[in-house]
C-alpha cells in the first residue's frame, strides 16, 4: 500500500512542481515575490522527490536495516541524502517565513516599495544558505558505519561526533530551528496582518474607490492562500517532528510504535511537497488564469495546424486533377474548412473556459 502512495506522491510531485517552475519563468503576470519563492519551495521539492523519496521507498523492504554502498561513494551517498532533507526543508519553512513577511509589508505599508527587500536573486542565496548553514549538524551526525553482524553497510546517526549536544540538543535542534520558531514567527505576522485588514474594513473606513477596494481585496485572497498553504505544511511535518521527538527523549514509547505508523508520519512529510504546488496553483486566481492561457494556445495550435494540413490537401487535389474545372471549388473548400475550424476552435475555447 505505502509503496504505490509513494509512487503517486512521486508522479504528482514531479508534475505539479516542474508546471509551476514552467508557467513562472513562462508568464510575466505571475513573476511575484511570492510566486518565485514558491519556485524556491518547488526546487526543494523536486530534490526531496529524486533523493529522499526513493530511500523511503527501498526503506520499506529492509525491516528497518537499510543496506548502503561500501566505499567512498557510500560515505558521500549517506551524507547527502539526510543532509539535502533537511536542508529542503529548512529552505522550505524559510521561504514560507520571506512570504509572511512580504504580505505584512505588503499590507502594513501598501504605499512603499521596499526595492531593497524586494530583491529574488539576493532573497534566494539567502535562504538556501541559511538552510544549508543551519543543516550542518545534520552533515556531521549521519555516518556510514559497517554492521559486522549481517556483514553490510548501513547508514545511521553517529550521535557522538556532537558531543554533549546528543541525540536530544540533535532533534531539540532541529524541532525549534526548521519548525516551531519559523512557525511562531510566521502565525504572529498573520495575526498582525489580520488585524490590520480587519481594521480597515471597520465602519467609518471605507475605501474611497473602485481601484482600491479591488486591491484589498487581493491582498486578502494572497494572504488566505498563504495561511492555508502554511497550515498544510505544519500538519504534515507534525507527525514526524513528534516521532524524532520521542525517538530522542522517551525511546521506551519508541520501541512501541508500530511500523506502520512510522512510515505513515514520514510518508505525510513527503507528501506535503505534491500537495505544495497543486493546492498554490488551484487557490491563486493568476495562476488559474495562466493555465487557461497555456491550454487556450495549445487548443488554438492544435487546430491551427489540423486546418492548415486540410487546407494544403484540398489545394493539393483542386489544382492537380486533371481534365476538371475546378474554378471556383477551391475557394468555396477553403471557405468550408475555415468556418469548421472557426466553429470547432469556439466551442473548444468554451469547453475550456467552462471548465
Amino acid at each position: 500500500m505505502f509503496t504505490a502512495l509513494y509512487c503517486v506522491t512521486i508522479l504528482l510531485s514531479l508534475i505539479g512542481n516542474a508546471f509551476l517552475i514552467f508557467i513562472v519563468t513562462r508568464k510575466a503576470d505571475v513573476r511575484t515575490l511570492t510566486a518565485f519563492l514558491f519556485v524556491n519551495m518547488a526546487v526543494a521539492d523536486i530534490l526531496v522527490t529524486l533523493i529522499v523519496m526513493p530511500v523511503s521507498v527501498e526503506w520499506l523492504y529492509t525491516d528497518g536495516i537499510q543496506k548502503w554502498l561500501p566505499g567512498i561513494l557510500g560515505h558521500v551517498t549517506c551524507t547527502l541524502v539526510y543532509y539535502s532533507s533537511y536542508v529542503t526543508l529548512a529552505a522550505s519553512i524559510f521561504s514560507l517565513l520571506i512570504m509572511s513577511v512580504d504580505r505584512y509589508l505588503g499590507v502594513v505599508y501598501p504605499l512603499r516599495r521596499f526595492p531593497r527587500f524586494r530583491q529574488t536573486k539576493v532573497l534566494t542565496m539567502t535562504i538556501w544558505l541559511s538552510a544549508m548553514i543551519f543543516s550542518i549538524p545534520v552533515a556531521m551526525t549521519w555516518r556510514l558505519e559497517e554492521f559486522k553482524l549481517f556483514n553490510i553497510y548501513i547508514c545511521t546517526p553517529n550521535f557522538l561526533m556532537l558531543g554533549k549536544f546528543g541525540m536530544k540538543g540533535f532533534y531539540t535542534y532541529l524541532f525549534l530551528l526548521m519548525y516551531l520558531i519559523p512557525l511562531l514567527l510566521i502565525s504572529s505576522v498573520y495575526i498582525l496582518v489580520g488585524r490590520t485588514l480587519c481594521l480597515r474594513s471597520l465602519p467609518g473606513r471605507e475605501l474611497s474607490n473602485h481601484g482600491q477596494q479591488r486591491n484589498e481585496m487581493t491582498k486578502r485572497k494572497v494572504v488566505r492562500t498563504l495561511v492555508i498553504i502554511t497550515a498544510m505544511f505544519a500538519v504534515c511535518w507534525l507527525p514526524t517532528q513528534c516521532y524524532h521527538l520521542v525517538l530522542a527523549f522517551r525511546p521506551d514509547i519508541h520501541d512501541k510504535i508500530p511500523q506502520f505508523v512510522t512510515i505513515l508520519c514520514f510518508w505525510l512529510a513527503h507528501a506535503n511537497s505534491a500537495i505544495n504546488p497543486w493546492l498554490y496553483m488551484i487557490l491563486s486566481e493568476n495562476f488559474r488564469k495562466a493555465l487557461c492561457g497555456v491550454v487556450r494556445r495549445n487548443k488554438r495550435s492544435r487546430y491551427r495546424s489540423r486546418f492548415t494540413r486540410t487546407h494544403s490537401s484540398t489545394r493539393y487535389t483542386s489544382f492537380t486533377s486533371p481534365g476538371q474545372n475546378n474554378s471556383g471549388k477551391p475557394q468555396q473548400a477553403s471557405n468550408k474548412e475555415k468556418n469548421d475550424f472557426r466553429n470547432g476552435e469556439q466551442e473548444e475555447l468554451c469547453r475550456v473556459t467552462v471548465l
